[in-house]
């Protein structure tokens, strides 16, 4: 008669799969089964309370710290560039500056018919300065000086002219007994501090014959009588 019986790995193997089935089973009545967590209200999120001061606070000041950071590294690297090229900056606007005062300062030296802003000085002192024609004045003719060379001073036939300040005090308050007269607003004229100086600006660069070595302008020492 054949043995229709289970071996015993067999029933082992039963026990074993019907235990496991079990243990599973256990396993998800206990997950469904634990405590749990209050269900939350069901709140909108824009309705929500936002992180605490403190959590926002600390991002804040990590953020700007981080900046800070990145700023203190463009400025180091940056300021260092710009210290450098300064020096050639300002040489550079004050070459531009310089042209500027010039190029006003040959208006204002012009005749009225040639700029109507004009102050009129190549009327007596001719053209660029170069001396003007015998003009009457209180019964004689009086030959207005050349400015072309006022900077050579004594050397250059201008006696009274020994530095730069006395050109400037020359054409402020103008000249007792000569047909010279003021032009600084101060004296009563019509020519404002900023005009005086692209007006002297102006004279300075069209000497002539004046060696830089005697040019009264360019720093000589002196200070005398005006002319």
């Amino acid at each position: 008669m054949q043995d229709t019986g289970l071996s015993t790995i067999a029933i082992l193997s039963l026990v074993g799969g019907a235990l496991i089935v079990i243990g599973f089973a256990a396993a998800l009545i206990w997950l469904n089964v634990r405590d749990r967590p209050a269900a939350k209200p069901d709140i909108p999120p824009g309705m929500r309370p936002g992180p605490a001061d403190e959590v926002l606070e600390r991002r804040m000041i990590e953020r700007f710290m981080g900046w800070s950071v990145v700023f203190v590294i463009f400025f180091a690297a940056w300021l260092p560039i710009l210290w450098l090229r300064e020096p050639d900056t300002n040489v550079a606007d004050a070459v531009t500056l310089t042209e500027g005062s010039v190029e006003r300062g040959e208006n204002w030296f012009t005749t009225v018919d040639e700029s109507p802003t004009a102050f009129g000085c190549a009327r007596c002192h001719g053209p660029e300065g170069s001396g003007g024609q015998t003009i009457p004045f209180m019964g004689a003719g009086v030959q207005p000086p050349a400015l072309n060379d006022v900077c050579g001073g004594e050397e250059t036939g201008h006696p009274l002219i020994q530095s730069l300040e006395d050109i400037r005090t020359t054409i402020e308050q103008g000249r007792e007994g000569t047909p010279m007269p003021s032009w600084s607003v101060r004296y009563a004229g019509p020519m404002n501090d900023q005009q005086i100086d692209d007006l002297i600006n102006y004279i300075i660069t069209i000497q002539q014959d004046v060696p830089d070595d005697e040019n009264l302008c360019l720093g000589a020492t002196g200070g005398g009588d005006e002319e």
